[in-house]
């Protein structure tokens, strides 16, 4: 066992038995899942009081990226295409305090925008589109909640000035 190993098991579960374990100043944890002798393994650091979470498959490829702030989700979280191998990014999803706030992008594995959303404070406000071309330049918005605009983040608020006029 290593040092200070702690092990759970859950008998109604697809997570059968999870390990977590120190290293150094990582905390890592890896879940065992019914089935086969998968697991996904967690790197788990803390640092200036933001905890990062690197989830990894049992063949060491990272599958996702995220950061809290007072166990409460914070900044980009990051899904990558685990087949890829390569850090191709899946999805991007912008979290402030916990909640959806800010873009959250989804990608095709050639790394082209198939859904770009934006948040507010947890609430979907926009949608952009755009025309299949190679530049990926925004070609229409669509907003879904009116109200909300004016929660957006600074950015976004004044991309979407620009995108009206």
């Amino acid at each position: 066992m290593k040092e200070n190993q702690k092990i759970t098991t859950y008998p109604n579960s697809k997570n059968t038995k999870t390990e977590t374990y120190q290293d150094g100043d990582a905390f890592i944890t890896r879940h065992f899942y019914n089935g086969k002798n998968a697991y996904v393994k967690e790197f788990i650091t803390v640092k200036d009081g933001i905890k990062t979470v690197k989830h990894n498959t049992e063949k060491g490829v990272m599958s996702k990226l995220e950061h809290f702030v007072d166990e409460l989700r914070q900044g980009i979280e990051t899904r990558y295409f685990v087949s890829k191998a390569d850090g191709s990014a899946k999805s991007t999803k912008t979290y402030d305090q916990g909640k959806l706030h800010g873009e959250n992008i989804t990608y095709n594995e050639m790394g082209k925008i198939i859904k770009h959303e934006v948040f507010a404070t947890g609430k979907l406000v926009l949608k952009y589109f755009g025309e299949d071309n190679d530049n990926g330049e925004i070609t229409n918005v669509e907003i879904i909640d009116e109200d909300n605009v004016k929660n957006l983040p600074v950015d976004e608020y004044e991309k979407l000035q620009t995108l009206r006029s």
